[in-house]
């Protein structure tokens, strides 16, 4: 029940959010779509792009000791929250699987949406992993203009 994008973790928003935050999720649960759902969710939380980035970033650092996982990619991470915002931000969503519906783009696996922003080799780097570097394919968007407008 926790990989498909239209089956979505059996917990309310604030539970899994929770969950995430105590790191009791299980491991297996923590899926693309919970990262993205987590992003989403910590933006609805937090007054800026800054404070949510910093929850997100130490969100999946925490979850990820707690589960002997070293995965943390910081470009990754950047890239999605940068991307989630501004999704977020030009057609807000009420509930997580309206944001779902309207974004399915953020968890295709089919055309995964870092593919039209960075080359495989950038996001393959180690340099990439431990700093965010800007996509060499196409701009993301710019979040501090996004934020302006609002």
């Amino acid at each position: 029940m926790c990989n498909s994008y239209r089956a979505p973790l059996p917990q309310e928003d604030e539970e899994f959010l929770q969950m995430f935050e105590q790191c009791t999720l299980s491991g297996k649960c923590w899926t693309h779509v919970a990262h993205v759902r987590m992003a989403w969710l910590q933006m609805q939380k937090s007054s800026t792009y800054e404070e949510a980035l910093e929850r997100i970033r130490n969100g999946i650092m925490a979850f990820n000791a707690s589960q002997q996982s070293i995965g943390y990619h910081e470009t990754i991470t950047v890239a999605f929250a940068r991307l989630i915002f501004y999704k977020r931000k030009m057609q807000p969503a009420a509930t997580w699987q309206e944001f779902l519906d309207l974004h399915g783009d953020l968890v295709s696996k089919e055309k995964p949406i870092l593919h039209g922003y960075y080359s495989a080799e950038l996001l393959a780097s180690k340099e990439s992993r431990e700093r965010f570097i800007e996509p060499d394919l196409s701009p993301l968007p710019d979040v501090q203009a996004v934020a302006a407008e609002f």
